[in-house]
């Protein structure tokens, strides 16, 4: 039983998010072009194993396998899909016999591009995040994490859907390109600055980029926040090898980045694409000590 809320605890320690949920399925044979959350209902002993495994390995914010569970992709079983993900993560915290470990309901962007560069009105994309936000608190989700955005327009979207339908925390990180910018061309400083205003819990930058090349990115966010900050890197940057996507980053040496990154002021550290419960395990045995 949870003795703290993760707000309570949030800022006041370094707290871990989990690593990769779409590398341990590529692992565990998630066929090629099915989506990731169908295995929540198809195979979900192989989603609590995931979960377990990263609990396990000392993470305390497990992210649920719904980062595309909305409704241009799943229809009437939206709801269905994103309940089936809470509980599996809810069902693997309460397994860890840790009072420490959180689920936080994965929010990612729609897929579309909104107008007037794309076809989905600010509205629209409002109602998907809302209808996921909602689903997620009522599934029993700790908090939301709505990660991997792009665009400040579908950001905004995203979090005043979120603060707007639950009472749960919101935290929101950004996919950088190597100059800092957003695929629509928004600044850290900008990002921060509209972020703070939406009064969000937590912010920070996760996927696209390795530790290594996040590092000017972080030491942006380090200047001009007065939030948490929360880094979830790569497990450096991918290549191709016999047909699969491989990461060029191994545990060891991510741990020993993430420890340099600690050292720089941020509040929470994790994994995205190529990390695994043993680049989590190494990173948390070598930050958990940094103030």
């Amino acid at each position: 039983m949870q003795t703290q809320t993760i707000r309570e605890r949030l800022g006041k320690e370094l707290l871990f998010f989990d690593g990769a949920m779409g590398t341990m399925l590529q692992q565990a044979g998630l066929p090629q072009g099915m989506l990731p959350e169908e295995w929540n209902l198809a195979r979900p002993e192989v989603i609590r194993d995931i979960h377990r495994q990263y609990a396990q390995a000392g993470c305390q914010i497990l992210k649920t396998n719904t980062f595309g569970a909305n409704r241009l992709k799943f229809g009437e079983r939206t709801e269905t899909v994103i309940a089936a993900a809470v509980g599996l993560a809810k069902e693997a915290a309460g397994q860890s016999g840790r009072d420490d470990v959180w689920v936080a309901m994965d929010i990612g962007p729609t897929g579309k591009l909104l107008q007037p560069l794309g076809e989905l009105s600010f509205e629209a994309a409002y109602d998907l995040f809302a209808e996921m936000a909602a689903a997620g608190e009522r599934a029993g989700a700790d908090c939301l994490l709505i990660e991997t955005m792009s665009d400040t327009y579908e950001l905004k979207a995203a979090v005043l859907a979120a603060k707007e339908v639950t009472k749960l925390p919101v935290f929101a990180t950004m996919i950088f390109d190597d100059k800092g910018k957003l695929l629509t061309g928004g600044t850290v400083d900008s990002v921060v600055a509209m972020l703070e205003g939406l009064r969000v819990d937590a912010l920070g930058v996760n996927c696209g980029l390795g530790p290594v090349q996040m590092k000017p990115i972080i030491k942006r966010l380090t200047e001009v926040s007065s939030l948490p900050i929360v880094v979830n890197p790569n497990a450096g940057l991918p290549r191709s090898e016999n047909g699969k996507t491989v990461f060029d980053i191994a545990p060891a040496e991510f741990s020993d980045l993430m420890e340099e990154i600690a050292g720089m002021g941020v509040q929470a550290l994790g994994g995205c694409c190529g990390t695994t419960p043993e680049h989590l395990r190494l990173t948390i045995e070598k930050c958990r000590k940094v103030p």
